[in-house]
């Protein structure tokens, strides 16, 4: 058995009861240490003043533990988002660079950021989409959510990152994930989802991303690992690093536009040889 295969093997088979174990206890001591960033020696401050609604004032300590446990936990089960999300914030302070420059440097990226919008539907909105012609971008997205069977009010909030504008982008690109799936042609198997986190690392460098294409291979059945490494991978590093800037897309005033323009115009093209499974299916095939 190669040596990759064995050491994916064994993976998958310890690192639940590991995961959990260890994301536990590295919890339990942030939230037991969480103390002011900047307090000084002996001071009994328990927290920093939060920077916006939904901040939890951390210091690089406690971000590692978060990182740490949250890591364990998407490892041994990656269909619950949240541990990738906060693995998202308490790694992405200090690399916001590239993303604030390409939103900088485009025209609706500054608008975006001067006008904050968060993706959101009314009932009515959401229905609204369904009924846009075939071949729209809208009624394209609103399709694939349905067969994949997610919801777009399922994105956490920003908790651990430190500055405002920053949490706000992170937030941003956390929304409009799924817009990315829509473009992409992608669906929600672990492989395509794998992909998707390497498109977004070589658009934002983001480390969330780099670090799910590292480790993330290894829950892979060995087929979807070869076809991963062999396909999806080389495309999403060529793709991610040609396109448009994706954070710099107001996808809201996409809806009536032909998701094939969209595509044209962000310069990403389809991935010829993709493996797409359905949610039922991918449900399984996560746990093999």
């Amino acid at each position: 058995m190669p040596l990759v295969g064995l050491v994916s093997g064994v993976a998958r088979r310890a690192v639940a009861p590991a995961a959990l174990a260890g994301a536990a206890c590295l919890a339990a001591k942030a939230l037991a240490s969480f103390t002011s960033p900047d307090a000084k020696a002996g001071s009994v401050r328990s927290m920093a003043q939060p920077r916006y609604d939904t901040h939890t004032p951390t210091t690089f300590l406690q971000k590692t533990f978060v990182a740490t446990g949250a890591a364990l936990m998407s490892f041994g089960d990656p269909t619950d988002g949240s541990h990738i999300a906060a693995l998202g914030d308490a790694t992405s302070n200090g690399f916001f660079a590239t993303m604030r420059r390409r939103m900088m440097s485009d025209p609706v990226g500054r608008r975006i950021l001067k006008e904050r919008p968060q993706v959101s539907f009314t009932p009515e909105q959401w229905e609204a989409l369904a009924r846009l012609p075939e071949g729209s971008f809208g009624h394209t997205y609103y399709s694939q959510m349905k067969r994949n069977g997610i919801s777009w009010s399922t994105r956490p909030p920003v908790r651990f990152v430190d500055n405002e504008e920053d949490a706000y982008m992170l937030l941003r690109y956390r929304q409009c994930h799924d817009f990315y799936h829509t473009i992409l042609d992608l669906d929600i198997s672990v492989v395509e989802e794998l992909a998707i986190k390497v498109f977004e690392w070589r658009q934002t460098g983001l480390p969330v991303g780099l670090i799910a294409s590292v480790f993330g291979p290894l829950r892979l059945p060995p087929h979807e690992r070869a076809r991963f490494f062999s396909h999806y991978l080389p495309w999403a590093m060529q793709c991610g690093s040609q396109a448009k800037s994706i954070i710099s897309v107001y996808w809201e005033e996409m809806w009536e536009h032909s998701v094939d323009d969209v595509r044209k115009d962000m310069r990403v093209w389809l991935l010829p040889e993709r493996n797409s499974i359905t949610h039922a299916e991918n449900s399984t095939a996560i746990r093999t």
